[in-house]
């Protein structure tokens, strides 16, 4: 099958792998972070690097951009760092880092050691400690619901962190997703997507044309599309129509296992990293294929 190449990639950035990825909330500036722990920030519109940090151990696996400027790191050695004008404010230290998030203007980590330690964005000081039945797979906020991706289950959590549902999952969500709408939730899986309906709870498992594991996956922000990212066999990138999942694009594979990919705020790039020590970058021209808009109801 025809698949396109990348519009751009800057190779060999992160030695061993680039392992997390986000855009500032104005789409000026991403943030890559790499296996052996090195954090490069880029200026989205010329794709320069204007600095490199320097503060975990281990790999980088969750970066999360602040309004105030900054950011947070989240590390595989357990620490949380928040960074400003390129310097260490404050680390934490504690159990490995799975993901982060932004949630009711907090910061909230997910753990291996089975709990979310939620943080004041401004200080990283401890405000709470919430357990959980498990190792922290996925996080990912739309609104007032915050979705809690756990080995055997999703946890919708309100803005109290008390459980609003409990959707059922035979596979750990990796990378999962809130649609724009705060309808659906995705997710990767072996071979499949996993799509649930957060109303009902109901889930679809909807084949793709991933060799492997789905390791990423990312909405677009008006909701028109998801994109998928494999990682073991084929590392491949596809774009899904999010009225019936069919693929409207693809895009060529990494020359290693894919990390992580998501879509600029304005949704005309889509970025991709990958275990090949690269960001690649795509231009996503609407003119060249349309999906039919709407976000369908997981039944």
């Amino acid at each position: 099958m025809t698949a396109d190449p990348p519009d751009h990639v800057l190779a060999g950035i992160h030695e061993f792998g680039t392992t997390a990825f986000a855009y500032t909330a104005n789409g000026q500036r991403f943030i890559s972070g790499g296996f052996q722990g090195d954090i490069r920030i880029w200026d989205a519109a010329t794709r320069r690097p204007l600095g490199e940090m320097r503060g975990h151990r281990l790999a980088v696996r969750a970066i999360l951009p602040l309004p105030s400027g900054g950011f947070v790191s989240g590390g595989g050695d357990g620490r949380l760092i928040l960074w400003h004008d390129g310097r260490i404010k404050v680390q934490r230290d504690g159990a490995a880092v799975t993901a982060l998030t932004l949630f009711q203007g907090q910061v909230v980590s997910g753990h291996t050691d089975g709990r979310l330690r939620i943080w004041s964005a401004d200080s990283l000081s401890a405000l709470r400690d919430v357990p959980m039945d498990g190792s922290v797979v996925a996080l990912s906020v739309q609104g007032a619901q915050l979705a809690v991706g756990l080995e055997d289950q999703i946890r919708v959590l309100g803005t109290d962190f008390t459980l609003r549902k409990t959707l059922a999952t035979p596979h750990a969500p990796h990378d999962l997703q809130f649609s724009p709408d705060g309808r659906m939730l995705a997710a990767g899986s072996w071979f499949r997507l996993s799509v649930w309906d957060v109303a009902s709870g109901t889930r679809r498992s909807i084949p793709t044309e991933h060799n492997g594991l789905l390791t990423s996956v990312a909405f677009s922000p008006d909701g028109r599309y998801l994109a998928t990212l494999g990682r073991h066999t084929d590392s491949a990138i596809r774009l899904l129509d999010t009225t019936d999942f069919s693929v409207v694009k693809r895009y060529q594979a990494h020359e290693l296992c894919g990390a992580v990919i998501r879509f600029s705020p304005d949704g005309r790039t889509l970025a991709s990293g990958s275990d090949d020590e690269s960001v690649r970058l795509h231009r996503i021209d609407q003119t060249r294929y349309s999906s039919k808009g709407a976000m369908p109801a997981a039944h």
